[in-house]
């Protein structure tokens, strides 16, 4: 930790005689630069209001009408899995660019900050101890410390564990992924939680299984509402068939955006 407080004091200085190259196009000067920046794709706003996978207009997906995302109350990605974004999470988690952290951070701060609902605490999805010890860091961490920093939001590490390692997620399909992070996480020994309202984070989410996985033992502590927010949303083709008006009070909360206070007389801002 002295280590990694000492170095981040150097980083300018380290930066000028070694200045950072973007990691998408390789120019100088940042590790993403403004014009690569400018090539994120925004996931945008027509998305299931519950799993987050993209519509083709707003309203919740055939999977979630079968199988919602609970104890989830919804899950956001602010970008598309892909380019520019794809290139920084990847180098952040597995070449140990940390200095790509805060600049994927900034857009979930940004993301918050348009969409604010009350958050009692951040919780990062951890990793089992043995892929921390060979990254050396939790990816999810460093992205939760930024926002926890900038929006004075408490940062709970102290919340969940991961008790057993998994595979990568990436080559499973939905089955072999809900399969393999099952009973995955569990609560830290002592803690426990008072209806608190909880923003799981992490960097990328395709099934959202990982981030259901994370929830199960925080709602069993006693979380009240659980919310994801992950950098990006990689897409598995879900259905595409959305209803065009709220069928419950609770899909009309949900559905409540650009024109809520016509939908519900409640000035207060939602994630989603």
């Amino acid at each position: 930790m002295r280590f990694a407080s000492s170095l981040s004091r150097l980083r300018p200085l380290l930066d000028l005689v070694f200045p950072p190259r973007c990691i998408h196009c390789g120019r100088l000067g940042d590790y993403l630069c403004e014009t690569c920046r400018e090539e994120a794709q925004s996931v945008g706003s027509d998305i299931c209001i519950r799993c987050g996978n993209p519509l083709t207009t707003r309203g919740i997906c055939h999977r979630c009408r079968q199988d919602p995302p609970d104890p989830i109350r919804a899950i956001r990605g602010v970008f598309f899995y892909n380019g520019p974004i794809a290139q920084s999470i990847r180098g952040l988690k597995y070449h140990g660019l940390r200095g790509l952290a805060p600049i994927l951070a900034d857009y979930l701060i940004a993301y918050i900050q348009a969409h604010p609902i009350p958050i009692d605490a951040l919780v990062p999805v951890p990793l089992h101890p043995e892929r921390l010890a060979q990254r050396g860091f939790n990816q999810s961490e460093l992205l939760a410390a930024c926002i926890a920093l900038t929006l004075n939001i408490p940062l709970r590490v102290n919340l969940l564990r991961r008790i057993r390692p998994t595979l990568p997620q990436a080559q499973l399909n939905r089955k072999q992924r809900l399969q393999n992070v099952a009973g995955a996480f569990a609560p830290h020994d002592g803690v426990s939680l008072h209806g608190e309202t909880i923003l799981i984070i992490d960097d990328v989410a395709t099934t959202g299984a990982t981030l259901r996985a994370c929830a199960r033992p925080l709602r069993a502590m006693g979380a009240g509402d659980i919310w994801a927010l992950t950098v990006a949303r990689a897409n598995m083709n879900v259905a595409l068939d959305a209803p065009t008006s709220p069928s419950s009070p609770a899909e009309a909360f949900l559905l409540w955006d650009a024109n809520r206070k016509q939908l519900i007389p409640d000035p207060t801002e939602s994630l989603i």
